[in-house]
């Protein structure tokens, strides 16, 4: 969601790597304000060196999602981020909240 002067929201972005291959993504607006909205879409992004980002996966009204990580990954420092919209056609362009998770290792 925007806030009142327009700028897209910030999300809290935790990421749970259980399974070397799979990522549980898990995603809330930072603030705690009680008029908080249920984002229709998410778009999920692997962001790499260099902040380069690789699409995952589109989620349909979830906060959360498991994603599998592409094998031709190399090791390094990588994270999460998310793109969520409010409206239920999130190609208008209207990216309503964004955040990326603390970085993790893939230690491939």
């Amino acid at each position: 969601m925007r806030d009142r002067v327009g700028r897209r929201e910030t999300l809290r972005v935790v990421v749970d790597a259980a399974d070397p291959d799979v990522l549980d993504v898990r995603w809330a607006p930072a603030s705690e304000s009680p008029s908080r909205k249920t984002f229709e879409y998410a778009r999920v992004f692997l962001v790499g060196p260099g902040d380069t980002r690789r699409y995952l996966d589109i989620v349909d009204r979830h906060a959360s999602a498991s994603v599998r990580l592409p094998a031709e990954l190399i090791a390094g420092e990588y994270a999460i981020e998310i793109d969520a919209y409010a409206g239920a056609s999130w190609g208008d362009g209207r990216l309503d909240a964004r955040g990326r998770s603390a970085t993790f290792t893939i230690p491939r």
